[in-house]
């Protein structure tokens, strides 16, 4: 079996490390990683709006709407 001592792996790392962030550098994308969306379909838009508008209309009835600005408000959302 090999042994290898903490010296020998710090003397590694510090040999191999512009090599490896210039590896890193390259194999990454220049804005990031790459955001996985897909479209959705009219029906599926048009379900999802009419139901957030409900919700925010249950909530003004409740009372869980609070504003606390002139140009802001607060959602209890609890």
């Amino acid at each position: 079996m090999r042994t290898v001592t903490f010296e020998r792996i710090n003397q590694n790392i510090t040999v191999n490390r512009k090599v490896a962030n210039a590896v890193i550098k390259t194999s990454v994308r220049p804005y990031g990683r790459r955001k996985k969306s897909r479209t959705r379909a009219p029906g599926e838009v048009q379900a999802l709006n009419e139901i957030s508008v409900a919700r925010w209309q249950k909530a003004v009835k409740a009372g869980k709407i609070v504003k606390t600005g002139q140009r802001s408000m607060y959602y209890d959302y609890r």
